[in-house]
């Protein structure tokens, strides 16, 4: 009978390599950090009951833009709303112009970053929705990589309902 012979070196299994997604750390909200454009990936409101609901439907479209000399601009909505019979943009119907700004906002103004809190304040000089004008509303910025993500300010739905919305913004490269 013949016995089995060892070796002095140890032997392992092979270890299962697994596929792993690189998540990548928060980079620090600074103004060099938030300058540009930004491409719209996603807009969802978080009720305060726990319920969550695209704000501009399956497919939203917007940019974004920050410049150095303060002034942002921003420009999103649903990507499937009607289009206006008129061939002037002066010339619609009133209908129209009612169905195609809803689930759409555009607004201008300037901006005021706090590097310290990650928080940036919007001040509305014009917007689509009037009641804006002349308001700051305040943001809460996380960057990862090139990928922004804002919480808006608390507003209130239309069935009374309060809500923060959360937008997904990719660097326009």
């Amino acid at each position: 009978m013949s016995t089995p012979t060892t070796s002095s070196t140890p032997t392992t299994s092979p270890t299962p390599t697994r596929s792993t997604v690189s998540i990548p750390s928060p980079t620090p909200i600074t103004h060099s950090t938030l300058l540009g454009s930004w491409r719209l990936l996603s807009a969802v409101q978080h009720f305060d009951d726990g319920s969550a609901v695209p704000e501009f439907g399956a497919n939203a479209h917007g940019y974004l833009t920050y410049t150095d000399a303060g002034t942002v601009t921003a420009v999103l909505g649903a990507g499937d709303r009607p289009t206006v019979s008129a061939s002037d943009p002066q010339d619609g119907t009133p209908e129209e112009y009612t169905s195609s700004a809803q689930k759409f906002v555009a607004y201008a103004g300037t901006y005021v970053l706090d590097e310290s809190t990650g928080e940036v304040h919007h001040s509305i000089e014009l917007a689509l929705y009037p009641n804006w004008q002349g308001q700051s509303q305040l943001r809460e910025l996380r960057l990862e990589g090139d990928i922004l993500m804002i919480t808006a300010s608390p507003r209130t739905a239309a069935d009374g309902r309060n809500f923060r919305a959360e937008l997904r913004w990719r660097r326009v490269r």
